[in-house]
């Protein structure tokens, strides 16, 4: 019997004043570029560390290892940083905005990495850029020419991250929480 396996990863939830943000700017972007796909906000997230298709048996074990990268670790300020592009700002494919940068953040994530391949659990290795994605170009815009509002820095405190699990449906992909992780 196949074991079933899902799409999966680590991530950061983020408050509601960074939602916020990120709608505005997704509204300028509608008004601007009625055809970039927008995702939905309840769901956007820093990502740790993505597995992709990962055994759905594995889910204990990953939360075990996440769990000893957290040792040490407490709550944390997050900011916002203004907006760039993938995989240029002059022919972004993508519209992200970004955060400034938190040792405590990047730390976290290079742990959780270090964790998971000491587990052997195969992720995506691609370098750690805390980034929220608010809009995807079909064909690549030049940034600079969307007329996005000013945006001041928004700060939050982190104080978890969880394992989730991505679920693509007919209203757009719904993140799952397998379970969460304090940063005591």
């Amino acid at each position: 019997m196949e074991t079933p396996e899902a799409t999966l990863f680590f991530a950061v939830p983020v408050a509601e004043p960074v939602r916020v943000l990120a709608g505005r700017l997704q509204e300028a972007v509608r008004q601007a570029q009625g055809s970039a796909r927008l995702p939905a906000l309840e769901g956007v997230h820093v990502t740790l560390a993505f597995l992709g298709r990962t055994p759905t048996t594995r889910v204990p074990d990953l939360l075990r290892l996440a769990g000893a990268a957290t040792a040490g670790l407490g709550p944390f300020p997050l900011a916002t940083a203004g907006t760039g592009g993938f995989p240029a700002p002059g022919r972004a494919r993508i519209l992200w905005l970004g955060f400034a940068p938190q040792p405590v953040l990047d730390g976290l994530a290079e742990r959780l990495r270090a964790a998971l391949r000491a587990g052997a659990v195969p992720f995506d290795g691609k370098p750690f850029s805390p980034h929220l994605t608010l809009a995807r170009f079909r064909d690549p815009v030049d940034l600079g020419r969307l007329a996005l509002p000013p945006q001041d820095p928004v700060t939050f405190q982190v104080g978890a991250f969880h394992l989730l699990q991505s679920v693509p449906g007919p209203r757009g992909t719904r993140y799952v929480p397998l379970g969460t992780l304090p940063l005591p």
